[in-house]
């Protein structure tokens, strides 16, 4: 733990000296874990506290990703020349996303390999990472606009579609029969009504009851939310990570948008135990493995291909409403993906759908698209200058 928390530390430190954190702080961390892990130095190794740790650390990143979901912005009906709800280009985009995920899979794997496996990769590499995608929009000061709404809805929705089908798909891969998804579209039917009915029974209890610096009562109620999800994932052979999103939805209905309580989870989590899971997957980041198989090696490349066209297509949806220029920034931005990416190819792996150099391999994809994606938005969402007008004499 010591040398875990020293290596959070000594990432973020680093990430706030590159221009304007271009690098996230959790590449590093993911770095950090591959240095000192089995293949580098050999000071840590992946083993089971590690592992609860990191699967904490996992979950965290998927409550706050619930917490941000506006339903009030989803549904908002159009005003002005708008001519489209961001929900609706934000379901089109998520839908186009799963289907080109899934034609890029077919197109680099065997033709052997079975639909059911196909599928899960296309669930791999249709995720986004909100944690990158929030970060950047509010430093543009686009988060409250049609276009950031749009953007943030579009990460949200492919990833609560990529969480349920990658939940369902390894049920099913396990069980050997459709009804080993019963369980997470059960998980789903179970948060819904949960969702629209406990805020209201919550409504008469204050928001300032819940801000304590001692007891922390939010805090706590957001981890005995998590763990209870998590526990009702783990009765019903779903996963931890939709059972995560939906405690997020859940709290998100709760605690008033623009509170300061919900900083504190993200301070906690952000703070100390997320960093565990991105150390863990650079532990567990098997380099030896993916130089052993050419094969998996060539297939890089065309992931990172594939990761970049089924956001960046997609979001040439948006040009009629905002542009080409900022439709091409939507759909890069979208391309960065990390957290869900790499959670979803662990799931993967241990369900004996992907080997570890194919892990490994998506691994190195999301590390790709999180360094890129932040570096060409930034470029390509700056403002555009236009020429000076020459002064007539």
């Amino acid at each position: 733990m010591a040398l875990a928390c020293a290596g959070s530390a000594l990432a973020a430190v680093v990430a706030q000296w590159m221009p304007k954190a271009l690098l996230p702080a959790l590449v590093l961390e993911i770095a950090f874990g591959i240095l000192v892990g089995p293949h580098g130095l050999g000071f840590l190794s992946p083993g089971p506290s590690m592992e609860l740790f990191a699967q904490i650390g996992l979950a965290i990143p998927m409550v706050i990703a619930g917490l941000e979901v506006d339903f009030g912005a989803l549904l908002a009906r159009p005003q002005g020349a708008q001519r489209a709800r961001p929900l609706i280009l934000a379901i089109l985009i998520s839908l186009l996303t799963l289907a080109m995920a899934g034609l890029g899979a077919w197109l680099l794997l065997d033709p052997g390999t079975p639909l059911v496996h196909l599928a899960i990769y296309a669930a791999i590499l249709s995720t986004s990472s909100v944690g990158i995608v929030v970060p950047m929009i509010q430093e543009k000061g686009i988060a409250s606009d049609i276009y950031g709404q749009t953007i943030l809805s579009a990460a949200l929705l492919v990833d609560f579609f990529a969480m349920i089908a990658i939940s369902a798909l390894a049920g099913i891969v396990v069980s050997g029969s459709a009804q080993g998804a019963l369980g997470s579209l059960a998980l789903v039917a179970i948060a819904v009504p949960a969702i629209r009915l406990l805020p209201r029974l919550l409504a008469r209890v204050p928001a300032a009851r819940l801000d304590n610096r001692t007891s922390l009562p939010f805090v706590r109620l957001s981890l005995a939310l998590l763990f209870l999800t998590a526990w009702l994932a783990e009765m019903l052979n779903s996963q931890l990570v939709l059972a995560a999103f939906l405690a997020g939805l859940l709290l998100g209905q709760i605690v008033p948008r623009g509170s300061h309580l919900r900083e504190r989870l993200e301070v906690i989590g952000y703070g100390f135990i997320v960093p565990f899971f991105f150390i863990n997957v650079g532990l567990k980041f098997d380099i030896p493995a993916l130089l052993g198989s050419p094969k998996t090696l060539w297939l890089v490349p065309g992931f990172v291909a594939v990761a970049f066209a089924n956001k960046i297509i997609p979001s040439l949806l948006l040009v009629p409403i905002h542009g080409r220029r900022k439709a091409m920034a939507a759909g890069i931005l979208l391309s960065a993906r990390i957290s869900l990416i790499v959670a979803a190819s662990d799931i993967a792996t241990r369900i004996g759908v992907l080997d570890t150099a194919t892990n490994a391999a998506m691994v190195l994809v999301a590390i790709i698209s999180a360094a890129l994606a932040p570096i060409l938005f930034n470029i390509l969402a700056a403002p555009h200058r236009q020429p000076p007008t020459p002064v007539q004499a």
